[in-house]
Order: C-alpha cells, then sequence, then structure tokens
C-alpha cells in the first residue's frame, strides 16, 4: 500500500475518533508534538529498530505522557507500532491537520517570495485569497532568492505565478519564436 494511502486511512480514523470525543484540537496539538519527536533521527531509528515491541510501547507510552497525549492517541501509536507504521507518522500528521483546516474553514497559502515580506503584504495576500477560496487563509511565507523578484503563491492545489523569473521566461520565449 502507497505510504499516502496509509496516512490517509489513519489519519482520518484518528479524525473521526477525535471528533467523537470532542478532543480535535487537542489530539491535533499532541500529534504534532509527537510527529517532532519521531522526526528526530535517533528516536526514529530507535522505534524502527528490531526491538521487542514491549519495549517500543513503554518508550511510546513515555512520549504520550510527556506530550500530554489523550489516550485515544496514546493507544493510536501503540496500534501503528503493531502494525509496523510508525514511519508514517509525520505523514499522518500532515493529513491529520489537513482535515482540522477543512472542518475549520481554513486552508493554506505557500508563498515564495524573492525577499522577506513585511506583515501588511502577507495579511493582503490573506486576504486576496481568501476572497478567491471563500476560506481563511494561513499564509506560509519562505524566501526564494531564485525567484529575483515577485512572489509565487500556491493555494488549493493552484499555482499563483507573479515573479519575475517567470515573466522573463516568458519574455525569453516570445523573442525566440
Amino acid at each position: 500500500m502507497r505510504p499516502d494511502t496509509v496516512a490517509r486511512r489513519y489519519a482520518r480514523a484518528l479524525f473521526e475518533l477525535a471528533g467523537e470525543q470532542g478532543n480535535v484540537e487537542q489530539i491535533s496539538t499532541a500529534l504534532g508534538l509527537i510527529a517532532d519527536v519521531v522526526a528526530d533521527p535517533d528516536v526514529g531509528r530507535a522505534l524502527t529498530s528490531p526491538v521487542a515491541r514491549q519495549q517500543k510501547g513503554q518508550w511510546l507510552k513515555e512520549i504520550a505522557e510527556r506530550t500530554q497525549s489523550p489516550d485515544a492517541l496514546r493507544n493510536f501509536l501503540l496500534l501503528l507500532d503493531e502494525r509496523d507504521r510508525l514511519d508514517h507518522v509525520e505523514a499522518i500528521r500532515v493529513v491529520f491537520d489537513g482535515l482540522v483546516d477543512d472542518r475549520n474553514g481554513v486552508t493554506r497559502a505557500q508563498v515564495r517570495s524573492a525577499t522577506s515580506l513585511a506583515d501588511d503584504v502577507i495579511a493582503e495576500i490573506g486576504r486576496v485569497f481568501g476572497t478567491v477560496t471563500g476560506k481563511k487563509v494561513v499564509v506560509d511565507v519562505e524566501v526564494d532568492t531564485d525567484l529575483i523578484a515577485g512572489v509565487i503563491v500556491e493555494v488549493d492545489g493552484k499555482v499563483y505565478d507573479g515573479s519575475l523569473r517567470t515573466q522573463l521566461a516568458k519574455l525569453h520565449g516570445q523573442m525566440a519564436g
């Protein structure tokens, strides 16, 4: 089974369980913390190595306790371990966060800019794309010096390219033709 399919299945199951228990936000926060812990190379290697399942279970319970995870999330981690799916925790978190965003009417805009953007510009990008999508937009900005100038915005699977690099490439294509 493909990793993204696995992540979607497990994330949806966890999301439904969290919804039934009314602790979606708490599980989302704890899952983020756990994914960060598991992303540590030493921790990840230890959890995916051939160690006795009982020992891994103890480690996972300790991680869940330290991240103040609800019992449902602790049990979910133990299930992932039982099914050898601990290497999917980060992908599960990404899908889970997307489900939370959908529930809350939020979408994320990935903005690549040649330079850092002022807060008012970021707010304006959020406002404009909020109008386009009909959702509240959370803007994540990344500086990409290869752009020369301008921005590229990706939101809801669509790319809006206003970069100078792309404009120059178009001009070059027109002049060559």
